[in-house]
């Protein structure tokens, strides 16, 4: 059986990279992504590390301190879709892909040098170049035998050339002054264990026998233990458990009370559930509107649906009837969302004799909708009309709309 190889690809300043590669315009300079609301700096570009803008610093004081950074509202909904495109170039490489965060990934390449006819190595540079030059986005990936030991290599893949392979042979030479609360998956109380028992550095781990780790942490210490001796305990499955509810919600640029912007912000959540639940090959039975108001207060209202269904074809208009009965007038908001339930397996779901052409036809649209976006880009469509204009004007993204008329 072939030794393990595993890599973990992870995307560099990965919001403020997507905000870079819409925007060439901000390329090689300090931009700084913020929470909702504009509260704090979330993300930086390399440049803006450089300046010494720190992670979670108060925009009004990041502001002051360094005036000439680029400070831009977080586009949640557009580093979705580049993480969807990241990995599904990644599964164009291996069906077993773990997904860790929005831009890192766990595959287990184990046997496609053979099917690549190239090396290891050689892999992990073209799966880079395909990442990059596919999308713009730049990575790092790390190679070695298990997880542990290529979240490893990748921090050190960070400070190099972007790729990096930790052997077995180098294992211990590898490890030596890496300080155990440093290693992925090590907690504060792990950490805390280790230490008292005289283990400081990673490749003090691999010096105690297995009868300590069952006694002292148990299995959670003999996975550390084995995945850090380059034997994988704690496997790339590939497999991806499905949600049981879907919600996309969102803070407006700017409070609002124009009902026209909000049924548009409600519009792109929609469209945003509805292609997760593609995605997941899910259907749902029951839909809810979020309306959150400036001194968050909020209101809610839902229905259970005829038909299941994921097309926002089908959705857009119950959507609005939600919408109508709970919005007030003169009210200002701050926040909206959509959220998604009761959801099963769409093959299992059986076609009623009474089941209505023009639905059908309307979702395959909507799956045909989700191809062209998958290769031209999120926003290249759009359902409905209704504020398109506002809510350029206000998240400055571009969004161009078809209407679709039934």
């Amino acid at each position: 059986m072939d030794k393990k190889k595993i890599i973990l690809s992870d995307a560099n300043n990965f919001f403020a990279s997507c905000e870079q590669m819409i925007n060439p315009d901000i390329k090689n300079k300090p931009v700084c992504v913020l929470s909702n609301n504009d509260g704090c700096v979330i993300a930086r570009s390399q440049e803006a590390k450089k300046l010494g803008i720190t992670m979670g610093m108060p925009y009004f004081m990041a502001k002051k301190s360094f005036p000439d950074a680029i400070y831009l509202s977080a586009n949640f909904s557009l580093y979705h879709e580049i993480s969807i495109r990241m990995m599904n170039i990644l599964k164009n490489y291996s069906n077993k892909l773990d997904i860790y965060s929005i831009d890192e990934a766990f595959l287990d390449i184990t046997g496609c040098d053979k099917l690549f006819k190239t090396t290891y190595d050689e892999l992990t540079k073209i799966i880079k170049q395909d990442i990059e030059k596919s999308i713009g986005i730049t990575v790092s990936i790390g190679m070695s035998s298990s997880k542990i030991l290529a979240k490893l290599a990748n921090h050190k893949a960070k400070k190099g050339t972007g790729t990096y392979s930790i052997e077995d042979k180098l294992i211990n030479y590898e490890l030596s002054n890496i300080p155990v609360d440093e290693i992925w998956g090590v907690g504060k109380n792990i950490a805390r264990t280790l230490r008292k028992y005289g283990i400081f550095y990673a490749d003090e781990i691999l010096l105690k026998d297995d009868n300590f780790y069952k006694k002292i942490l148990g299995k959670k210490g003999l996975e550390l233990k084995y995945e850090l001796a380059g034997i994988s305990v704690i496997p790339v499955t590939g497999i991806e458990e499905k949600p049981k509810s879907i919600q996309k919600t969102r803070a407006f640029p700017a409070f609002s009370k124009e009902k026209d912007y909000i049924k548009t912000e409600l519009n792109i959540h929609l469209n945003n559930v509805c292609k997760k639940l593609r995605n997941y090959n899910l259907k749902a039975e029951a839909i809810t509107v979020m309306l959150r108001t400036k001194d968050f207060r909020v209101f809610t209202n839902g229905a259970k649906l005829k038909t299941p269904t994921n097309s926002e074809l089908m959705l857009l208009n119950k959507v609005y009837e939600l919408f109508n009965e709970i919005f007030c007038e003169g009210i200002i908001y701050r926040s909206s969302g959509v959220y998604v339930s009761d959801l099963s397996e769409a093959e299992e779901l059986q076609m009623s004799l009474f089941d209505n052409k023009e639905d059908n036809k309307r979702e395959k649209i909507s799956s045909v909708i989700d191809k062209i976006e998958n290769k031209f880009g999120k926003g290249i469509l759009s359902v409905g009309q209704t504020g398109i204009k506002g809510i350029i004007s206000k998240h400055t993204r571009p969004l161009r709309s078809i209407p679709f008329d039934f």
